[in-house]
């Protein structure tokens, strides 16, 4: 399995559970990583230096963070994140209009 996890304001609102998390899983024997939507020129060493000590961090920057983890060779099965619709285009299927 492979997990993904937002850092603004999802790994930030608890480092140290988050990283008990990460452990755990990568203990269990599956992946995780970061992928914010921060480019890696907006404070990268904060997080490099948190969660990026655990885990490969992927900065999407304007990209959807689905397509950035495509690109670079993740399928994520499961997300931590605060926003989802950062994660891909959302469509409102078998919606309608009245009168």
């Amino acid at each position: 399995m492979m997990l993904a996890i937002d850092y603004d304001n999802t790994y930030t609102a608890d480092p140290i559970t988050f990283d008990q998390v990460i452990r755990l899983f990568q203990q269990a024997g599956h992946g995780v990583v970061c992928i914010t939507n921060r480019t890696s020129d907006m404070k990268k060493q904060e997080i490099m230096s948190s969660i990026g000590k655990l885990v490969p961090v992927i900065f999407a920057g304007a990209d959807w963070k689905r397509d950035a983890a495509t690109k670079n060779g993740y399928k994520i099965d499961f997300w931590l994140d605060d926003n989802p619709s950062s994660i891909e285009r959302q469509m409102l299927i078998g919606s309608h209009q009245d009168g």
